[in-house]
């Protein structure tokens, strides 16, 4: 539960050995490149490296290699052997023949589909029994192909003698009959006009000899001809890729590693024949990567600690224990921890699995939960599978002090009786108000130590006004917890001072907390600036006012905590009662199908309403989430 403590490396050398340093500092991989322009302004001497990447073309041609082919390329990191050259090439050669491929198969592409067109059209005439080259090359008759509805059909009987036309239907579909019609060359434009009229669809032939049975034999021979042709030569060109995938994907890595160690290159200044580079590395990765670079002849680093590089925001790099680590997660969500700042992670990882099994209480639930979690971690990679893992365990915990098993409330009882128990400890159903009063006392206990995390990070921040008079500092902690003293007092007879605690523990932090800006200056050494007296004490009684609401309205938010107990016990018992009353196979489906609707239903509900509570009732306390990720330069696939 650590932000990992960060070293900036400056490192000097011949401009000749830069791509060796780069080389060394992606194989590290913990060297996160600073610009060069946030040292050295316009200093005279010194150029940005600005150079067109020469491998970029190169790389663009073997993605669409592999694209072409609808792979992926995989990542080699053993490629230090490929030859360039040949590499280059050969991936040349290959592209070049894709191109020329592809253009063959456009042209190829676009006979076919002539080829479609032209035997869908004829088809409709397949079986008329004339020459097409007679009828279209007629000196004293006009022929139209086409299609006529049945209705343009009917009608076209009161025109055929005026327009001296007569139509020969072939085919049918659902719409009309497709066939052509005959008129002479003087009548040809007025049975054109009635045709239209009628809603003659006309399709212009293509020019072909011979009949059109004839003529579509043709013509499927020739698209057989022109599919298989191309199915050889793309099947040719898989059968070639296929072969050498693993040269190619070598090949791939090669010209990758030099495309992105070239990348960093614009992150370094040239000064002459010498060169500057600087970057973040975590402190316990520094020793080893200045040994790699003191092997570069020439080559000079120095390190410094973040607070005495006032221009540059160090980033930030995670460091959890293994138990905690899944919920990375969820403070990545909110947003990663400024270097400064203290990583929730830990107190979330603690909080949201607490809650999580006390929402989520049953044995043999909680149990499918975490096989899910694993599933979906192990076979789909989810990192929120993960986290369903420790929850699932956590829910089989406190479902097992619940004694509810899948819904049924007594089936642990002779467990419980064997421990020396006459009845299960818990009963759910008939202690509501048991878990109302620790949702709440949860509820404070977690507030306070949120404000103990404020304390704790404001100090590091060095703001010695907030950690102190802040209301979610050491007054703010005071101040709550005596008003929650208060409230226990006037129901349970404490015997506390209800004067001195009125006086010491709530009126006095709360002038504090007003007071807290003139106040906070003075810790810090600094002049306390109010241009306005009424609007400091009109801004600051009502913030102080809002903020006394929220000590309430945030502590009866964990109520829902002991709700949603409550609300998994009747939604299990309300199946159960459905299970009793049918009996047999009708009851175990009934139960069946109630244990996944609620694993399914409130186990979402009770995750994204336990996030919700670590994101405004906790981190809204003390966690900015404003910082930068450590993102070391490393070469992926």
């Amino acid at each position: 539960m650590a932000v990992e403590k960060m070293k900036l490396l400056s490192i000097l050398g011949p401009y000749d050995d830069l791509d060796r340093v780069i080389g060394v500092c992606i194989d590290s991989g913990s060297f996160q490149p600073e610009n060069a322009s946030g040292f050295m302004g316009d200093s005279e001497g010194f150029s940005y490296i600005n150079e067109e990447n020469p491998y970029s073309f190169r790389l663009m041609k073997i993605k669409e290699i592999y694209s072409h082919f609808g792979k992926t390329p995989g990542f080699t990191a053993d490629c230090s052997g490929v030859d360039l050259d040949e590499a280059n090439r050969r991936i040349d050669a290959l592209y070049e023949t894709i191109k020329t491929i592809k253009d063959h198969d456009s042209l190829v592409s676009t006979k076919i589909g002539d080829l479609k067109r032209a035997i869908e059209q004829l088809s409709h005439f397949e079986h008329m029994d004339i020459n097409l080259d007679d009828v279209f090359n007629c000196d004293y008759i006009r022929v139209r192909f086409g299609r006529l509805p049945f209705d343009g059909f009917e009608k076209l009987k009161k025109y055929n003698k005026d327009i001296s036309s007569i139509f020969y239907p072939d085919s049918s579909d659902d719409v009309g009959y497709w066939g052509m019609y005959v008129t002479p060359i003087d009548k040809a434009d007025e049975a054109d006009r009635v045709y239209a009229s009628l809603f003659f669809e006309r399709m212009r032939l293509p020019s072909y000899g011979g009949t059109p049975q004839a003529t579509l034999a043709h013509l499927r021979e020739e698209l057989k001809d022109l599919e298989e042709s191309k199915k050889e030569i793309d099947e040719s060109d898989d059968i070639y890729f296929d072969e050498h995938t693993e040269l190619f994907g070598l090949y791939y890595s090669k010209i990758k590693v030099l495309h992105d160690s070239f990348e960093v290159r614009k992150y370094a200044a040239k000064y002459h024949g010498s060169f500057f580079l600087a970057g973040w590395v975590p402190k316990s990765a520094e020793k080893a990567l200045e040994k790699g670079l003191h092997k570069i002849d020439g080559v000079e680093v120095e390190s410094a600690e973040p607070k005495d590089v006032k221009r540059l925001t160090p980033p930030t790099k995670l460091k959890n224990s293994i138990l905690s680590r899944a919920y990375t997660f969820f403070t990545e969500i909110y947003g990663v921890p400024s270097y400064n700042e203290v990583d929730p992670t830990g107190l979330i990882a603690v909080v949201y699995t607490l809650l999580y099994g006390i929402m989520f209480a049953d044995l043999g639930q909680g149990f499918v939960l975490a096989i899910v979690g694993f599933l979906m971690y192990k076979l789909k990679g989810m990192r929120l599978g993960k986290i369903l893992i420790p929850c699932g365990i956590s829910g089989m915990i406190f479902g097992t002090a619940f004694g509810s098993v899948f819904g049924y409330e007594n089936l642990l009882d002779p467990m419980f009786r064997a421990l020396g128990f006459e009845e299960k400890p818990i009963e759910i159903m008939s202690s509501a108000l048991m878990f109302i009063v620790v949702s709440i006392v949860l509820g404070v206990a977690i507030i306070i130590i949120s404000m103990l995390f404020n304390v704790f990070s404001s100090i590091k921040k060095r703001d010695f006004g907030s950690a102190i008079f802040g209301h979610n500092g050491i007054c703010g902690i005071v101040l709550y917890s005596s008003l929650i003293l208060l409230l226990i007092n006037m129901f349970m007879k404490l015997g506390i001072n209800t004067k001195a605690l009125a006086t010491g523990g709530i009126l006095v932090p709360i002038i504090l907390i007003f007071l807290k800006t003139p106040l906070g200056e003075l810790v810090c050494g600094r002049k306390p600036k109010i241009e306005s007296i009424s609007d400091f004490v009109i801004e600051n009684f009502f913030e102080l006012f809002e903020v006394i609401l929220s000590y309430m309205s945030n502590t009866l938010s964990f109520l829902r905590v002991g709700a949603f107990v409550l609300i998994h016990a009747c939604m299990m018992s309300t199946f159960s009662a459905l299970a009793g009353i049918t009996g047999g196979v009708a009851a175990i489906i009934i139960m069946a199908f109630g244990n996944v609707f609620v694993i399914a239903l409130e186990g979402l509900l009770v995750g994204i309403q336990v996030l919700r509570l670590n994101f405004y009732e906790i981190f809204s306390r003390f966690y900015d989430g404003d910082g930068i990720p450590f993102n070391p330069v490393k070469i992926e696939g």
